[in-house]
C-alpha cells in the first residue's frame, strides 16, 4: 500500500475516530468516574458503596433476571429458528431471489410504524385474561416481545446463515454423499463446523440486539414501567436516568459493560479453540 492510499485512509478514519471517541469513549470514562463517587454538588469518593446500592437493589436484579432470560431464550430460539429456516432455504434461493429482501425486511421497517398491529394483535380481551391470570408467572405479559424479537430479527439472521452455507464447496458435499453421510450428518458434522464463524457472529448480533429490545417495549407497552415480567435492564437504567440518579446509573452501566465484555471474550475464546481442533 502506498503513502497517499495511507494517508486516504488515514484521513477518512480520523473523522470518525473522533467522533466514536466524544461520543462513546469519553462519556463512559465520565461514567466510570460517576460510579465512584457520592451524589450532590460536591462529588466526593465513595469506594465501591454506589456499586453495592445497585446490587441490593431489587429491581435491578429484576431487571437483571429478565434481561439475561430474554437474552438466552430469544436469541437461542432466533438462531435455533434461523438454522432450520436456512437449511431449507438453501434449496429455494435460487429459484426465489426475492425471498432474500422479504426476510430483511422486518429488520429494517421502524418499529413505531409496525409496532400498533402488535398491539392490535395482542389486544383482545382473551388474551388480556391470560395476562391477569397468576398461573403462569407473567408469561404471557412478555410472549408479545420474545415473538417481537424473532419476528425482527429472524430474518437478518437466514440472510448471514445461508451466505455462508453458500460459501462451502460443493465438492465437500460430493465427498460425503460419496462416503454414504445421510443429511444430518452432513449437516451438523459438516456444515455446522465450517459456518462455525458466522455462527459466533449471528450469536453476538442477536445477543446485541436482545439488549435493544427497549425501544420495542417502550413502543409496545406504552409506559416506563412494564410489567414486572418485562421490566428490563434498559428500563432500570433508564428510569434511573430520569431521576438524575448518575452514580448509581453509572454503576449499573460499569457492571453490565464488564459483564458483557468478559462474555463475548468467553464465546470468542470457545470458538477460537473449537475451530483449532
Amino acid at each position: 500500500m502506498n503513502k497517499k492510499l495511507k494517508l486516504k485512509f488515514l484521513a477518512l478514519g480520523l473523522p470518525e475516530a473522533a467522533g466514536f471517541a466524544a461520543f462513546y469513549i469519553l462519556p463512559f470514562i465520565r461514567s466510570v468516574g460517576y460510579a465512584f463517587t457520592g451524589g450532590g454538588l460536591e462529588k466526593h469518593f465513595v469506594g465501591l458503596e454506589n456499586f453495592k446500592a445497585v446490587a441490593e437493589n431489587g429491581y435491578f436484579r429484576l431487571a437483571v433476571r429478565n434481561t439475561a432470560l430474554f437474552s438466552l431464550i430469544g436469541v437461542a430460539a432466533v438462531m435455533t429458528l434461523a438454522l432450520l429456516l436456512s437449511f431449507g432455504l438453501m434449496r429455494l434461493s435460487e429459484r426465489f431471489l426475492w425471498i432474500k429482501s422479504a426476510f430483511i425486511m422486518p429488520y429494517v421497517l421502524p418499529s413505531a410504524s409496525i409496532i400498533l398491529i402488535w398491539q392490535t394483535v395482542f389486544n383482545s380481551d382473551g388474551y388480556f385474561a391470560l395476562t391477569m391470570s397468576d398461573k403462569f408467572g407473567g408469561f404471557f405479559d412478555v410472549l408479545p416481545l420474545y415473538l417481537l424479537f424473532i419476528w425482527k430479527n429472524v430474518g437478518i439472521d437466514i440472510i448471514l446463515l445461508t451466505a455462508a452455507m453458500s460459501k462451502v464447496p460443493k465438492e465437500v458435499y460430493e465427498a460425503a454423499a460419496i462416503d454414504g453421510a445421510s443429511p444430518r450428518t452432513v449437516r451438523l458434522k459438516i456444515t455446522l463446523p465450517l459456518i462455525s464463524p458466522t455462527l459466533m457472529f449471528v450469536g453476538v448480533l442477536s445477543f446485541v440486539n436482545s439488549l435493544k429490545i427497549f425501544k420495542e417495549s417502550y413502543l409496545f407497552y406504552n409506559t416506563d414501567y412494564p410489567p414486572d415480567s418485562a421490566y428490563m435492564l434498559q428500563n432500570y437504567m433508564n428510569n434511573h436516568f430520569y431521576k438524575l440518579n448518575y452514580e448509581n446509573l453509572s454503576a449499573a452501566a460499569v457492571m453490565f459493560t464488564l459483564f458483557v465484555g468478559a462474555l463475548i471474550f468467553a464465546v470468542y475464546m470457545l470458538s477460537e479453540r473449537g475451530s483449532e481442533r
